[in-house]
């Protein structure tokens, strides 16, 4: 099963049925920018529903509500997640 998000789902249901999954990656290393180091509000609902956020949870992690941007003496919020409510 390929390491995307559709493969990822794919596996863990296949896993939490019984079967023997082997997830494997396209690249030869891990070193890219971006490997889903932030997760948004509806994964979290999904993990919810799926059972599995508070082990999600125990895994050091950081709240991140707002997020800001700043030039000089102007700054401005790029985006606002608190009035989500998940």
């Amino acid at each position: 099963i390929g390491g995307g998000p559709a493969g990822i789902m794919l596996g863990f249901l296949l896993a939490r049925a019984g079967v023997e999954v082997t997830v494997l990656e396209k690249h030869q290393d891990f070193f890219r920018d971006f490997r889903g180091d932030t997760i948004h509000p509806s994964t979290l609902e999904l993990m919810y529903e799926l059972g599995i956020l508070e082990r999600l949870l125990q895994i050091r992690h950081s709240k991140i509500a707002k997020m800001s941007v700043q030039a000089g003496d102007c700054s401005a919020v790029m985006a606002d997640l608190s009035h989500l409510p998940t």
